[in-house]
């Protein structure tokens, strides 16, 4: 716009204070709307969509998973209640051994179970 007169610099000046009213009031919008995706909560949904929609990342998480329950289960059996440090060695070696075994075999536990 080219200012001529007076009142053509009133007209620009009230634009340019609208305009900069207008996006005051947008960067506060996007202000609360970035603030929301960071609560904690809003953070935890955010991963979990994209840890779902990663390929195959469900597979290596339930692979994982099985394995360590597989090995802590199998170290609380194998020792008990037992104090003595070599079954608490030989039941971590046991509990990581298993957690590997089930991890590598999840694919052949799932078809020969289902």
């Amino acid at each position: 716009m080219e200012i001529k007169n007076s009142e053509d610099l009133k007209i620009a000046i009230r634009e340019l204070e609208e305009k900069e009213l207008r996006q005051k009031q947008q960067l506060k919008a996007d202000f609360h709307a970035y603030k929301e995706t960071l609560r904690p909560i809003n953070l935890l949904k955010s991963t979990i969509h994209k840890v779902k929609e990663t390929p195959g990342i469900t597979s290596t998480v339930l692979k994982a998973t099985l394995g360590l329950g597989a090995g802590i289960l199998s170290k609380k059996i194998f020792l008990g209640k037992s104090p003595g440090i070599f079954r608490k060695v030989v039941g971590s070696a046991v509990q990581m051994g298993l957690a590997g075994l089930v991890s590598k075999k999840t694919d052949v536990i799932k078809h020969n179970s289902g």
